[in-house]
């Protein structure tokens, strides 16, 4: 059954906007192109707190805890931030990572912040401890061949970490371990990855730059011998959820997805308990947003006591409200869970070894994603395959636009 959301205003953020999280207390924070970020109160329209974070776009920011949040940019520089500090000097942390390398994902968990850069020479991931911010906790430089794109921690285990690349490859981490090559508990070969995250019972999803979907196990780490099962593979989901490009998906329980072509944006929710992700579009129930953001690409998407929040390409900021049932909060940490409760899992970890690899379906990594610039226009990066995929690619959530 189709629910029809009804716009409630928008907010010009003037550029890009790449990212969205919320923060209770404070209001909506906007990660912007140029370098700027944008706090604005829930209810609000007219005003906002405008934050000359950084010297580059702003790819992700992330919430802390009820009054800060952390971002990064293609400055090279992870930031925190607390909005209870006097206007003009909330920065409360600057982590810098090696040579200016672009930050283009970031994730923040109980103490730590994790965060990986683009890939010049190499693609480093850092993570820090907020307690000793003066050097990294943990810093990983062989765990991806390219740009690192995803970072997140587990949301209950706080030694779990996961990251997906360019490169076609999602690893998961034991974060206790001392060295690199032990930490890594598990490697996925999917394909240029856009989203990933992990799910309830022991699940992972990975989501392509290609538009295309699989669930994954994690592997048994009590065990001496570790094996891997097939995932559970549903190939390119455009079809099946009725879309031309999947913005992400949501804890605790949505999909937003977008199609410029017709300007409309769904959003599906799903139980995360079931590995159920066919036909969604013909199965389930959804809302929709009509207009979305025109012809221009939906970045990000967060609800808030009820009523969601979207940031697009057209550098707007549009609040929709949504009548029937009340709609859980994205600021959730775990899918299917509310904020702050806890699982009943607990898992020891003993297996170091890296674990064999899933080749890919069609038995290559894809590295064809292709970014738009400001002027609309499709711009190559720098790696590139000898073959061809013929459908249209989103641009990338972390390129904005080119500045070569």
């Amino acid at each position: 059954m189709e629910r029809e959301a009804v716009s409630a205003g928008s907010i010009n953020c003037r550029d890009w906007v790449l990212k969205l999280c919320s923060l209770d207390k404070h209001g909506l924070v906007s990660g912007l192109s140029n370098g700027k970020i944008d706090v604005i109160p829930f209810g609000q329209t007219e005003k906002h707190t405008e934050i000359n974070a950084h010297g580059g776009a702003v790819n992700s920011v992330r919430k802390v805890d009820e009054n800060s949040f952390c971002s990064c940019s293609n400055d090279g520089i992870v930031k925190i931030w607390d909005l209870r500090s006097p206007e003009g000097n909330n920065c409360v942390a600057a982590m810098e990572g090696v040579n200016n390398l672009p930050f283009v994902s970031l994730d923040a968990r109980d103490t730590l912040v994790g965060a990986g850069t683009e890939l010049k020479g190499d693609s480093h991931l850092f993570i820090w401890d907020r307690r000793r911010l003066s050097v990294p906790f943990k810093q990983f430089t062989e765990c991806h061949q390219d740009d690192i794109t995803e970072v997140r921690f587990h949301p209950t285990r706080r030694n779990m970490l996961l990251s997906g690349s360019t490169d076609g490859y999602v690893n998961v981490y034991d974060l206790k371990a001392e060295k690199e090559e032990d930490a890594l508990l598990q490697v996925i070969n999917f394909a240029s990855v856009h989203s990933a995250n992990f799910l309830p019972n022991d699940k992972l999803y990975t989501l392509s730059h290609m538009e295309t979907f699989s669930v994954h196990s994690l592997i048994d780490t009590t065990t001496e011998e570790s094996v891997e099962s097939d995932p559970v593979d549903y190939g390119d989901i455009r079809d099946k959820w009725s879309c031309e490009y999947v913005v992400d998906l949501y804890a605790p329980g949505y999909i937003c997805c977008g199609s410029n072509s017709t300007k409309q944006l769904r959003l599906y929710q799903f139980d995360p308990e079931k590995v159920a992700f066919d036909g969604l579009s013909t199965n389930s129930d959804y809302i929709s947003l009509p207009g979305a953001h025109g012809d221009d690409i939906v970045r990000d998407m967060v609800i808030h006591h009820g009523v969601i929040y979207t940031g697009g390409e057209d550098g707007l900021v549009k609040i929709w409200n949504v009548s029937g049932n009340m709609l859980g909060d994205t600021s959730s940490r775990f899918f299917g869970q509310e904020a702050g409760s806890k699982s009943h899992h607990h898992h020891k970890h003993t297996q170091k070894k890296p674990i064999k690899a899933i080749e890919a379906e069609d038995g290559h990594i894809h590295h064809s994603k292709r970014h738009k610039g400001q002027d609309g226009s499709a711009k190559p990066r720098h790696h590139h395959h000898n073959h061809h995929h013929h459908h249209s690619h989103k641009s990338s959530r972390f390129m904005p636009y080119s500045r070569e």
